[in-house]
């Protein structure tokens, strides 16, 4: 949970809590950046996928690092609702080259995957296919999506800026954030770079919100920035459940 020291009562923390609650209800793209441990990642992942509200959630979870099955432990397995996740896997030319041409298949053959095994990809193209095509059956599903109710999240952005560039990358988040805008929901990456590094801000002006992690002193702690510094939480330390 959040310690709210951090926040204070001025007018500056009203304004960001104003504009947080309204990137909330519009849709809203969010980078997580900083080299800290995987419990810091999980915590703040499962925060933004809604998993700590009671609300209805419709996830759409992509593995980047053929670790496409452990991301089950972000959310709740035994939701009552049936097809509220869908999973989504890319494999890099290294792994695709190691399995066989039949298994590498292409987004033409690929439909829609149950729970147990992930819609798998293999370019970046299809990737942001498949991640449109998750929130297109959403939507079919129930066409009126509440506002926040969509949540992505992709595990990690370094095996796809490896593959493509950052120029690329940029491109893909781009499309893929304004197709889940478009839906009111929340799409989150994690990129595991420090705040300043040159791809970090390559890659900042296409997101809403970047939130920053650190440890102090076994303390996790993080801050969260709107529109490229007009807003910021100033550091908070996260309390560990």
């Amino acid at each position: 949970m959040f310690s709210r020291k951090g926040w204070g009562s001025g007018s500056d923390d009203e304004q960001f809590t104003t504009e947080l609650s309204q990137l909330k209800r519009q849709g809203a793209s969010v980078l997580v950046v900083g080299a800290v441990r995987t419990e810091q990642r999980r915590d703040v992942c499962q925060r933004l996928l809604g998993q700590a509200t009671a609300q209805p959630r419709r996830r759409v979870l992509v593995s980047t690092t053929g670790e496409g099955h452990n991301m089950s432990h972000l959310v709740d397995t035994d939701d009552s609702e049936p097809a509220t996740t869908t999973r989504v896997s890319y494999e890099t030319h290294s792994r695709s080259a190691a399995a066989s041409d039949n298994s590498a298949q292409s987004m033409e053959s690929v439909s829609v995957s149950d729970d147990e095994s992930p819609i798998t990809t293999a370019t970046l193209a299809d990737l942001g296919i498949a991640i449109s095509d998750a929130i297109k059956e959403f939507e079919h599903d129930d066409t009126s999506l509440a506002p926040g109710e969509l949540r992505v999240a992709v595990d990690s952005l370094v095996p796809l800026l490896e593959e493509y560039g950052a120029e690329r990358v940029f491109k893909f988040a781009h499309l893929t954030n304004g197709r889940t805008r478009d839906a009111d929901g929340m799409i989150h990456y994690h990129l595991p770079m420090d705040r300043d590094s040159d791809v970090v801000s390559v890659l900042t002006p296409v997101f809403d919100i970047v939130i920053e992690l650190r440890e102090r002193n076994g303390v996790f702690q993080e801050r969260w920035t709107i529109n490229d510094g007009d807003h910021s939480s100033g550091w908070l330390s996260i309390e560990q459940s």
